[in-house]
């Protein structure tokens, strides 16, 4: 139940999907279509996501475009938009709402249930708009539970929360069988433009049920 990739030593110990470079920085994608997916041997309830992106850019194209996200079951089968356990880390292009908002949407196993629908609320999402810097790493973190949360630091794992919301997750469990994790996204139903961000670099995933040593 645990993950751990560098992805700067020219490889992963995921499967890369799409056209992904690797690089000495870390894998980067060149496309919506790209992205590198994780089979997580156990399920993981609660836990963290954590990782570093570069390449991030205020008023890029796209939608409701996602940086990371886990769903249960293979996306070849299964569609990750009205997947049961989606959960989908957002960082929105010009033609989101609104354009270069942080976001997120997790779902504790129906996709038409409201009550198991953690996400922002609508004020904190309009807040929540950054002018990201391609040049600079950024470190973003998920955990879920009987919470969840997203925060991004500046500059890395020590720099400083740019970002950071929590809701109250208590009905339901995140319980996905299997258990697939992702770095980018599969497009699904709501088409690539709310896939995974082009020119987007990443490095140090981890995925786990304790926190990131």
């Amino acid at each position: 139940s645990e993950v751990f990739d560098p992805l700067y030593n020219g490889t992963t110990v995921g499967q890369a999907i799409g056209p992904v470079t690797f690089t000495s920085e870390g894998a980067r994608l060149e496309a919506n279509t790209a992205y590198v997916r994780y089979v997580i041997p156990t399920t993981i309830t609660s836990g963290e996501f954590a990782v570093e992106i570069k390449g991030l850019r205020a008023n890029a194209s796209g939608d409701k475009s996602k940086v990371f996200g886990m769903m249960q079951g293979d996306p070849d089968a299964n569609d990750y938009i009205t997947n049961d356990y989606r959960v989908d880390v957002q960082y929105r292009g010009t033609a989101g709402f609104p354009p270069n908002a942080v976001t997120y949407r997790v779902l504790y196993g129906s996709a038409e249930d409201t009550s198991v629908r953690y996400e922002p609320t609508t004020e904190q999402r309009m807040s929540s708009v950054l002018n990201l810097d391609p040049n600079t790493w950024y470190y973003w973190r998920y955990t879920w539970g009987r919470t969840v949360r997203v925060t991004v630091q500046a500059g890395g794992p020590t720099g400083p929360m740019i970002y950071d919301v929590t809701r109250n997750s208590g009905n339901g469990t995140y319980n996905p069988q299997p258990h697939y994790a992702f770095v980018g996204t599969p497009s699904g139903r709501s088409g690539i433009e709310s896939a995974s961000i082009p020119g987007t670099i990443y490095r140090n995933v981890w995925i786990s049920n304790r926190s990131k040593p």
